[in-house]
């Protein structure tokens, strides 16, 4: 399931010529220091991640996170759409399992809590699974608005806490449900928590042909961009941060990802 179509996701917008967009700019992540690792996850599980296969693709998928969000915060760009080699929501400061390695996430709200003094962060997750590694590291921080689309796919009852600013939804079965209770439940949330940044994780494991709930076509994924955009642009001053591992079949990310970032960009290229 691990980097199942990272490079034909970003090779589709090559071939849509946005990366010749004046207003798209293309960074090229730099790998995170172990230091900056070791101020979220222990030595001992950095220790593994070395070992997993997996740790150079982890390291750099935490460096994009960590200068997107930088980048956002500090005004030099609006928005961004971030691709990780691997995921990172079910990484928690002490294990990780389900392709997760690392919480890019959570090293880039430690980090720029320290050196920006930024400190109210929201979360969308709209993976199939519960973000139990996202959940456990930030349950007790009130600062953090945690919001999961995991319903029936809670695989650690252990961190599925909700609480004001911890909050689990169910999934739906079709694109015109999930649109609906995005539109629903989301801007609401947002509205009254105030966040200084917002953070989407856009799981793609909800596709019919991906490997999680299997309810939705890669139709629904530029709509619910479209509602996450907007609402940032209301309660977060457009302040937003895209996270996508390509989770999904070639043929979905290849039409998923020009279309999330046309909406980012506000080209309309697809209207």
């Amino acid at each position: 399931m691990l980097l199942m179509s990272v490079k034909e996701g970003f090779q589709a917008l090559e071939r849509e010529n946005f990366l010749s967009q004046p207003n798209i700019p293309l960074f090229e992540s730099e790998p995170a220091s172990e230091e900056l690792i070791l101020s979220v996850h222990t030595e001992d599980m950095l220790e593994s991640v070395r070992r997993s296969g997996y740790y150079e693709a982890s390291l750099y998928s935490v460096g994009g996170m960590v200068q997107a969000t930088e980048k956002v915060l500090t005004n030099e760009i609006d928005n961004a759409f971030v691709f990780v080699g691997v995921g990172g929501h079910h990484a928690s400061r002490t294990s990780y399992w389900g392709g997760c390695f690392l919480n890019p996430m959570a090293i880039a709200i430690t980090k720029v809590r320290e050196s920006l003094g930024v400190k109210r962060f929201a979360i969308v997750d709209t993976d199939t699974h519960h973000a139990d590694g996202t959940r456990a590291i930030f349950k007790d921080d009130g600062n953090i608005l945690h919001i999961c689309f995991c319903g029936g796919y809670f695989w650690d009852f252990r961190n599925t806490t909700q609480s004001k600013t911890k909050v689990c939804l169910s999934h739906v079965n079709s694109d015109e449900e999930f649109i609906q209770k995005l539109k629903e439940e989301i801007p609401p949330r947002i509205k009254e928590f105030k966040p200084e940044l917002l953070y989407w994780v856009c799981g793609l494991d909800t596709h019919k042909d991906s490997y999680g709930t299997r309810m939705i076509t890669e139709r629904c994924y530029p709509k619910l961009a479209q509602i996450i955009k907007e609402t940032a642009d209301e309660f977060s001053n457009g302040k937003l941060v895209v996270e996508t591992y390509s989770n999904a079949p070639a043929h979905v990310t290849e039409y998923v990802n020009p279309r999330i970032v046309d909406c980012l960009a506000e080209l309309k290229k697809y209207q």
